[in-house]
């Protein structure tokens, strides 16, 4: 059965009823119009994924089958919120977000390739990594002061921010110990990712909060 959460989205953000044309300059607004209009029915959005089921094999030696990644370092793609990582494959495409395989990927993904794996991989059930329950319950606190005004209060996420409920566990750690380096750094010019808000949010924690923090989000339903 697919997932329909995501069309409460679209419904409020995009008037658009054409598809669109694809061209090799076809830019982010027109892939989201057609991101919007795969969703209008389950027939649609059937044929979507099954063309982005094919396409994520590209990407199953590190993402799973399933987007369920399978790399300790790699995150999970799975239920992922569909905009979201649309504008994501984008900055990697243009190198905004720096990382060798996926930059050089992304460059090759079609138009709609990209818009088709969203498709699948938001519509996969994403499965949840064993948290540390003591950790866990440390975490909760500091996620509700820290994290819950963008990512909301259960970690789903939006089209702005990510989804961070059964993430990965260890790419979370890895993730914001990331964030909280730039800012001790001297220069963050070659940095894998940068992000103003999250540098000011990590900047000041710990090693066991930042554990406290990921394995909190990875226990969340």
């Amino acid at each position: 059965m697919l997932i329909s959460k995501s069309c409460i989205i679209f419904t409020t953000l995009f008037y658009f009823v054409n598809f669109p044309v694809y061209a090799n300059d076809v830019d982010i607004t027109s892939m989201l119009v057609d991101l919007r209009n795969k969703y209008v029915s389950s027939e649609l959005t059937a044929n979507a994924m099954e063309k982005g089921k094919q396409r994520a094999l590209l990407c199953s030696q590190c993402h799973g089958i399933d987007g369920n990644s399978v790399k300790f370092d790699v995150p999970n793609l799975a239920s992922q919120n569909s905009i979201y990582l649309l504008k994501q494959i984008e900055k990697f495409a243009d190198g905004r977000r720096k990382n060798y395989v996926m930059n050089a990927l992304s460059k090759e993904l079609s138009a709609e390739d990209k818009v088709n794996l969203t498709i699948f991989y938001s519509n996969m059930p994403v499965k949840q990594g064993k948290s540390n329950t003591q950790l866990a319950i440390k975490g909760k606190h500091l996620y509700e002061s820290k994290c819950g005004a963008c990512h909301g209060e259960k970690g789903i996420g939006n089209v702005d921010y990510a989804r961070l409920a059964g993430q990965k566990i260890q790419y979370v750690e890895a993730t914001l110990s990331r964030f909280r380096k730039n800012t001790k750094a001297a220069t963050v010019n070659n940095v894998k990712r940068q992000s103003f808000i999250m540098e000011e949010v990590t900047k000041d924690l710990s090693d066991i909060e930042i554990k406290s923090l990921a394995a909190y989000v990875g226990q969340l339903h």
